[in-house]
């Protein structure tokens, strides 16, 4: 794909979010070609400084925030605020994850910059929405895994509650937004006004758990933690091999006989107990106890060679490393490489989605702190003499 092909060039973004969801959000936009300026202030980003550290250089925000311009402006003062809203004036897109009342409290609010510019798309994202009575709680992935059901469910039935091991709702948040904002540009284009778009962790997951908040709904289910099993499907989990682990999805009735052809053990197809689904959910237990003891005398090799042969669905249960040594993730294009003059070779993960064939474009490393300020404020028309006093003030800072 050539740079003047991607959808959402000519696009500008301002990221005033910080740590995951927002900054993922603004990510993906600059992925697909807008311009995105990440505004931070004084003390930056906080995911800059979460280990591990190669110098300044945080794996975590190097991670989320490829493509963007860093400036840092002091929201808290006149000089930073005025500086924004010039930004406004001059852009498509704000997206802010500040905690409920505090953009009001700038003077940065949705009507306020509306009038300023009303093509601007205003992308406001928080834990439990903005709201009802916990719209003003501070809210994390962690915190909102445990209060929206997710912890509840995830982990096994004998062991505490779990947090998901991945940001999922950090990360689906980010990916909802950014929906969201192009959704809105696409209806600009139609009626040439902006909008606001409100997401939250909270919507997300019970967005997510769509099937489970409807059987509460509809049969009363309560569903609780399982391990690695599936609640309505029998064997769906992982199994311990003699070297390690493996997971197969029997999703139906024809998986179920493959498997167990590829095992030499029809005579399981002979039990009534697990003649289907059904019968295989009911007397879940006994299954996995006999399957368990087969799965126990084999290596991974010796399963995972005739069930794929068999056109089972399975795989190892891999670490990460494992994942990047086997080639798949190369062969689908979802790692980019980028030379950088001062880190050298950087490999991150690439859009999640092909746009006409090809990736989106992975430009440039995440700003240091406040590293093009001074390029953006010339860029938007502003004196030197009125740059050097913003940056004498304190109210902008950055290189």
């Amino acid at each position: 794909m050539e740079t003047n092909a991607l959808p959402l060039e000519g696009i500008r973004v301002l990221d005033l979010s910080r740590v995951l969801a927002g900054p993922y959000c603004t990510m993906l936009l600059s992925m697909m070609g807008a311009e995105v300026i990440k505004i931070e202030d004084r003390a930056g980003d906080e995911s800059r400084t979460w280990p591990p550290l190669r110098g300044a250089l945080s794996g975590a925000f190097l991670g989320l925030n490829l493509n963007k311009k860093g400036i840092v402006a002091d929201l808290k003062t006149a000089g930073g605020v005025k500086l924004v809203k010039d930004l406004v004036a001059q852009s498509d897109v704000l997206v802010e994850n500040f905690k409920t009342g505090a953009m009001e409290k700038f003077g940065l609010d949705y009507e306020t910059l509306a009038a300023i510019n009303p093509r601007l798309v205003y992308t406001s994202i928080s834990a439990f929405g903005r709201s009802g009575a916990k719209a003003a709680d501070p809210g994390y992935e962690a915190l909102v895994q445990a209060y929206s059901g997710v912890m509840s469910m995830t982990g096994f039935p004998e062991a505490d509650p779990a947090r998901c091991g991945v940001s999922f709702l950090d990360m689906s948040t980010g990916v909802s937004s950014a929906l969201a904002t192009v959704s809105v540009l696409f209806r600009r284009e139609r009626t040439g006004r902006g909008g606001k778009v409100e997401a939250s962790l909270l919507q997300t997951a019970l967005g997510l758990m769509s099937h489970q908040v409807s059987n509460l709904f509809q049969h009363g289910v309560v569903p609780g933690r399982i391990g690695t099993a599936h609640p309505s499907v029998v064997p769906y989990q992982s199994f311990r091999a003699s070297d390690g682990d493996i997971f197969i999805a029997a999703a139906n009735q024809n998986l179920w006989e493959r498997m167990c052809r590829a095992l030499g053990r029809e005579d399981l197809l002979a039990d009534p107990r697990f003649a289907d689904n059904p019968s295989r959910v009911e007397h879940r237990e006994p299954l996995l106890a006999l399957l368990s003891e087969i799965f126990a005398r084999m290596t991974k090799a010796e399963l995972l060679g005739p069930l794929h042969a068999a056109g089972v669905p399975c795989a190892p249960v891999n670490d990460l490393d494992q994942v990047m040594a086997d080639g798949q993730a190369e062969a689908i294009g979802a790692i980019a490489r980028l030379e950088d003059p001062e880190e050298g070779e950087l490999r991150l993960v690439n859009l999640p989605f092909f746009l006409d064939g090809q990736r989106g474009q992975v430009r440039q490393r995440a700003p240091r702190l406040g590293e093009h300020t001074r390029e953006l404020l010339a860029g938007m028309g502003y004196p030197e003499a009125e740059i050097a006093a913003l940056l004498d003030s304190g109210d902008v800072q950055g290189e």
